[in-house]
């Protein structure tokens, strides 16, 4: 489907547009958070407005729009490792995270959804398309590997275990069934196609949790308030629609077993446990009678929040950062149509690049802690400094003290509040850094 039928469509129903990124797990800290902004549809020529890429630093709070890919829609995004590959109507981008420069481009057509699987990219594909709905591209480069012929119709979200990758195949806006096509990595062709029948309709998202494949099936334009969300266990064979009365987006996220999706056009959460919707409305309808929905959404699984992006299609729009409760932490600026989102996590804090990291041993222990650390640092014997920062990377203790060489430093943490911390040395040859758990 072209952008200016999907922008019809999407009025019309009045469904909201979250994208996945299937990489998204528990990692040790948040760098920053990836929005890619489509703009305002344009439906001739001379084009004004285009696709935006901006970041948003959590320790600092500061947006940085740092590209323009010059074209009009954004479909997906995904983050893996310090690069972005972003998926924007005719085009596929990779960045460089750490520099924000884009540093691969190809053009591309019937962009649906991204994956990784391995080195490889995997691209999802739709309309207008009418066969190969599914390739895989080189990440260093975006280079083509293979086209995967014989899946049966449009495709969405992509998940992927040890030897299989898995497609969701929803056929379109005018598909009646869903169905998972599963995908054999080491010849890159179609091993079989799962059907999940009606019930799964508007199969679109597709997850990865506890050895299990989960898909958010959207509700079909013009059916009733009831949608679904799937489970299959590719051990067995075996799968379940779990149905659910409310009117289904796309999904957020999966974290502690719990699916985060947009139902009744806000966001809800489902027990993949019991198979059943645990709350409706988290967070509430942003005012879809008015035209205004949540556009794109992901879960930090770090620090169990949820960035919402908020917008009308016509306006620059706004990220709600909220609890997994639904509780408001803060806010920040977006473009216009902020359609997809991705959360950038490192083995390092912010401002400390892996690149830059010491080889130094720095043991803490205990771990957790609840009233004192001991250190024991073994490396380059000029330390400079120490400083404790939080999950953001933010500095919250800055102690002039000089580690002892031979034997163990204590330090108190009785007053930090619970949370993950960092202890970072920065000495004459480079950074080291240790984490802790205060309870």
């Amino acid at each position: 489907m072209n952008r200016m039928n999907l922008r019809c469509v999407i009025a019309l129903a009045l469904l909201c547009s979250i994208t996945f990124t299937v990489t998204a797990q528990k990692a040790g800290w948040v760098k920053q958070v990836i929005t890619v902004n489509s703009g305002k549809f344009e439906f001739q020529p001379p084009i004004q407005d285009f696709v935006t890429v901006q970041s948003y630093n959590p320790a600092t709070q500061a947006v940085n729009e740092f590209n323009t890919i010059f074209t009009q829609s954004a479909q997906d995004i995904l983050i893996h490792g310090h690069f972005a590959y972003i998926a924007a109507q005719d085009s596929i981008v990779k960045y460089d995270l750490n520099s924000y420069e884009r540093v691969a481009a190809i053009a591309d057509s019937g962009l649906s959804k991204l994956g990784i699987y391995q080195n490889r990219l995997i691209v999802s594909k739709q309309y207008p398309l009418a066969k190969f709905f599914m390739e895989v591209l080189d990440t260093s480069n975006l280079s083509l590997i293979a086209l995967v012929d014989g899946i049966p119709g449009d495709c969405g979200g992509i998940a992927a275990t040890s030897d299989s990758v898995y497609i969701a195949v929803n056929g379109g806006w005018m598909g009646t069934e869903g169905k998972i096509a599963v995908v054999d990595p080491g010849s890159w062709t179609l091993a079989r196609v799962i059907n999940l029948g009606t019930s799964a309709v508007g199969i679109n998202n597709l997850y990865l949790d506890e050895n299990k494949i989960y898909s958010v099936n959207k509700t079909p334009y013009g059916m009733p308030d009831v949608g679904s969300i799937s489970e299959y266990d590719p051990a067995t064979g075996n799968f379940v629609n779990g149905m659910v009365s409310v009117k289904v987006g796309n999904g957020v996220g999966i974290i502690n077993h719990t699916l985060y999706a947009v139902f009744n056009y806000g966001i809800g959460s489902f027990d993949l446990t019991s198979m059943q919707i645990t709350d409706t409305a988290i967070i509430e309808d942003p005012g879809s009678a008015g035209f205004v929905y949540i556009l794109s959404a992901a879960i930090d699984t770090m620090n169990d929040l949820i960035h919402v992006n908020i917008g009308d299609y016509m306006t620059p729009g706004y990220c709600v950062v909220a609890s997994l409760t639904g509780d408001s932490v803060t806010t920040y600026t977006t473009g216009i149509s902020s359609e997809t989102v991705g959360v950038d996590y490192r083995e390092y804090p912010a401002g400390i690049p892996a690149e830059l990291a010491e080889s130094g041993s720095l043991n803490l222990y205990p771990n957790p802690a609840s009233d004192r650390i001991t250190v024991q640092y073994t490396g380059h014997p000029d330390v400079q400094g120490v400083t404790m920062t939080d999950v953001f990377g933010r500095p919250v203790n800055h102690m002039a003290i000089t580690l002892n060489e031979t034997g163990p430093t204590t330090i108190s943490v009785e007053n930090l509040p619970a949370g993950m911390y960092c202890l970072v040395l920065k000495t004459n040859s480079g950074t080291v850094v240790g984490k802790f758990i205060k309870q």
